[in-house]
């Protein structure tokens, strides 16, 4: 559980906390193209290591982006510049799943949109998995207007 101590006091410098990451695009050698642009999704990130990912009809509003009743909820850490999130997934009536990317050195994200269940969880597997090449860029947008609350879960 990665709401317990050992995770909560670990360093999440490189995640900003008064920041949306919106997903912005997403790439996938197999598909045409190769290239697809989103603006329907973005995550928030807690100071507590609690991560929310929202969904949206259109860009998001700040009514969106503060309300706690909204979205799937996870856990996150940082390793160096590696980001593992523990998440609720919509899949087989609800479960939970991994999903891990690389902060970049201008503060976006990287996410890699293979399961890492697949191998293994492990992070190293992931990245040098051949053909691994399905990933999505989440950029790093600062919201002035940004509410501080505990999530609850």
């Amino acid at each position: 559980n990665y709401n317990k101590t050992r995770f909560t006091k670990l360093d999440k410098g490189l995640i900003d906390i008064n920041a949306i990451y919106y997903k912005d695009s997403a790439y996938d050698k197999w598909s045409n193209p190769k290239w697809r642009t989103y603006s329907k999704e973005f995550v928030r990130f807690f100071n507590t290591g609690q991560v929310l990912f929202v969904s949206c009809d259109s860009s998001p509003t700040i009514d969106k982006i503060n309300n706690p009743n909204v979205g799937l909820p996870g856990y996150f850490i940082v390793i160096g510049t590696k980001i593992k999130v523990d998440m609720f997934q919509d899949l087989n009536g609800g479960q939970t799943g991994k999903y891990y990317g690389r902060i970049q050195p201008n503060g976006d994200i990287i996410f890699y949109e293979q399961r890492p269940e697949t191998y293994f969880s492990s992070f190293s597997m992931l990245e040098r998995a051949e053909g691994n090449d399905r990933f999505s860029i989440w950029r790093k947008i600062k919201v002035d207007s940004l509410k501080s609350y505990k999530p609850n879960w």
